[in-house]
């Protein structure tokens, strides 16, 4: 599940209490939601996250229902025994990516970036070596994970042995370095070649930094942030190591003499992440965004751009029957139809998000689920996937 290859130790198992149900605007109902409770419970009592979170927002409907519902279980903060706030902000990891995919296809749908042009064209000379050529891969490559360059986390100095690794600040250029000291994974665009790459995306932040004159950031901020009014998301700066506003503490599994135990790395060197995976957000705010853009929202982009995105690539080698469009991924729901959104795995947090839509493409419920450390087997990250499948399937949790 974890893409990243920075979430390196033994798994734990940490039983944990406590949780809770809050509905906004909606008043607290006690049978409110279930089978989503014991999901989000077995998240910490079975798989062993110290503690987890999944929000549900429904469109708003004639009657008046809707909403966000959170669901709560196990600690915030494990030295205080701290629930975790119902509106926790969290490191979203690769969640990012659809955020910086809109933003690319914006200024696509301006002429002012070609998805099919080479990426020689935006940073010339810069993507070379180890079979790695800027001339041969292009925009679009970069989005769907098809451009072979590989992938740079893997050589961070962070890992479980190492953990003041995580204060070392990085530039873009740097963490592409990191990558490039590498062979190609595969020729850009080979056939049946699928390879998930966050260098790919620290590749488009420069890109969209070349076209528009500003940072990545700046333009995250003003064509998607503020345009939908998401108070809670943001991109920290560089040397800001903690999180703003009510959060739960993240934690990594270490080995040790004694056996293997959690530790806090809340605080996290964000410029490690890159445009890959730095954004902070609320599950609410991170629903509110992917809702907006699944339903067409014309602040974000086209219905044309937009079923472009949506379209997975065959090669996808994720979890099973997942596809991976231009910066979503889409995964079938057990109840019909699929769901779209994105998976995101950072030291201390893992978080999966999605939409539903069924076969008429008519978007429905979003959610958002969020744990304390960070899915590091497959096993582990399809109980994030079956949480979020419950929580877009079970009739009980509107």
């Amino acid at each position: 599940m974890s893409r990243s290859g920075w979430v390196i130790g033994v798994a734990a198992t940490v039983i944990v209490a406590g949780g809770g149900v809050v509905s906004v605007p909606a008043k607290a109902d006690a049978a409110t939601g279930s089978v989503l409770r014991a999901a989000v419970d077995r998240l910490t009592r079975e798989v062993g996250f110290p503690g987890a979170l999944a929000t549900v927002s429904d469109p708003p409907r004639p009657s008046g229902a809707g909403g966000h519902r959170t669901v709560r279980s196990g600690v915030g903060d494990l030295s205080t025994g701290q629930p975790v706030p119902y509106d926790s902000r969290v490191r979203m990891g690769s969640n990012a990516k659809p955020v910086l995919a809109t933003v690319v296809l914006q200024l696509a749908e301006r002429g002012r970036i070609d998805l099919d042009a080479p990426v020689e064209r935006y940073l010339p000379g810069l993507v070379r070596g180890h079979g790695n050529d800027g001339r041969e891969m292009h925009i679009r490559h970069l989005l769907q994970h098809t451009s072979g360059v590989p992938d740079f986390t893997g050589d961070l100095p962070f890992t479980p042995r190492n953990l003041p690794g995580r204060f070392q600040r990085f530039s873009g250029k740097e963490l592409l370095g990191l990558a490039l000291a590498h062979p190609a994974t595969f020729q850009p665009g080979e056939a049946n070649r699928w390879a998930y790459s966050n260098t790919g995306y620290e590749l488009l932040g420069m890109v969209i930094e070349k076209v528009t004159g500003h940072s990545w950031q700046h333009e995250v901020t003003e064509r998607v942030i503020r345009p939908l009014g998401l108070d809670t998301m943001y991109l920290p700066r560089t040397g800001e190591l903690g999180l703003r506003g009510p959060h739960p503490r993240g934690y990594v599994t270490v080995p040790g003499p004694d056996g293997a135990r959690l530790a806090d790395i809340t605080e996290f060197e964000p410029s490690a992440l890159g445009a890959s995976g730095m954004l902070v957000s609320t599950p609410r705010d991170f629903n509110r965004f992917l809702t907006a853009l699944l339903e067409g929202d014309r602040r974000l982009l086209s219905p044309g751009t937009l079923a472009e995105m949506k379209r997975p690539d065959p090669a996808t080698r994720l979890w099973p029957d997942a596809g991976y469009g231009l910066g979503l991924i889409r995964t079938p729901l057990s109840c019909g139809g699929y769901f779209y959104g994105h998976s995101g795995d950072v030291p201390g947090y893992s978080t999966l998000t999605g939409v539903a839509v069924d076969a008429g493409e008519r978007t429905g419920r979003s959610a958002t689920v969020a744990v304390t450390r960070a899915a590091d087997t497959m096993d582990q990250g399809m109980n994030l996937v079956k949480t979020v499948d419950i929580a877009l399937c079970d009739r009980k949790t509107t």
